[in-house]
């Protein structure tokens, strides 16, 4: 009788244990629980997945959630604080057209948990920033994962922002003017660095095949042109900015004399340099927006 109470003791243990150990417990596996609960219209899996009390709190955030699907994007964890960019599709819309929100969440006796109040807020009363907040969001994970891609969708997307910040108010046009102007000066001065490598390159090699000299004449040119623009920095000027490291960075690759190896070693470290820069001003662009949420 003992012996067949201490098996199920065991086994009952067992379960318990691959159940704890089952339970999403990163922000983002939680996160994904949390919408997926919402989407089920699963009301006891919100309760345990989020800050809501009891399922009488629930009220699914004012929207029919049945197979919604959400994509995540970045995740900051801050101590036991974390938001996740979150791409859902924009209500009302029949199309694939989708809109960015954040998932708050916090850690509570180590098990992370959707804020649920803070995040239906941040859906029933979005701020108006939040699709440009969205745009830069985007823009930035996209330049993350490739800078030396194509740029036209960069440049389209810069020149929509600007457009944007126009309708938005002073405070906020100011204090993005300001980051814009900050970057701006910071990237003519890497585009000035640049061309002078170049051009340096050029009467270091002047034995170089012709082809190779052509090519660095035209990134000289361009990126030239390209830091005059940064004179008055603004968005559609950083949009061309970027438009014209890109096609730089392209030629540069492409420099085949053995003589300019080591110039191009350096002019990948430089505009991995920027790259990075480039990253940053954007992180610091949203974050600077998003404080108005």
């Amino acid at each position: 009788m003992v012996r067949s109470a201490l098996k199920v003791l065991v086994w009952v243990s067992a379960v318990i244990l691959v159940a704890a150990c089952s339970k999403p417990n990163t922000p983002q596996d939680v996160a994904s629980a949390f919408w997926q609960a919402m989407a089920d219209n699963d009301t006891s899996d919100v309760v345990e997945y989020s800050t809501l009390g009891s399922d009488k709190g629930f009220d699914s955030f004012d929207r029919d959630w049945a197979d919604v699907v959400p994509s995540f994007g970045r995740i900051v964890i801050d101590g036991t604080e974390a938001t996740i960019v979150t791409r859902l599709p924009a209500a009302n819309s029949s199309g694939n057209e989708r809109r960015e929100v954040m998932t708050y969440l916090v850690e509570t006796q180590g098990q992370w948990l959707v804020d649920y109040e803070r995040t239906g807020e941040a859906i029933m009363n979005p701020s108006p920033f939040s699709d440009l907040v969205g745009q830069i969001s985007e823009l930035s994970d996209r330049i993350t994962a490739s800078f030396s891609s194509s740029s036209d969708d960069m440049e389209q997307r810069l020149s929509d922002m600007a457009r944007e910040l126009e309708a938005y108010s002073n405070d906020v046009a100011r204090r993005a003017d300001k980051a814009v102007n900050d970057y701006g000066q910071e990237l003519r001065d890497y585009m000035e660095e640049l061309e002078e490598s170049v051009n340096r390159a050029l009467e270091e090699n002047r034995q170089a095949p012709e082809s190779d000299r052509k090519t660095l004449e035209q990134a000289a040119k361009d990126l030239e042109s390209g830091s005059e623009e940064l004179a008055e920095p603004t968005l559609e000027a950083l949009a061309n900015a970027t438009h014209t490291l890109t096609e730089t960075g392209q030629r540069l690759a492409e420099v085949s004399s053995e003589s300019l190896e080591r110039n191009r070693d350096e002019w990948a470290v430089k505009l991995r340099e920027i790259r990075e820069h480039t990253e940053q001003f954007f992180r610091d662009l949203q974050e600077s927006l998003s404080s108005e949420n």
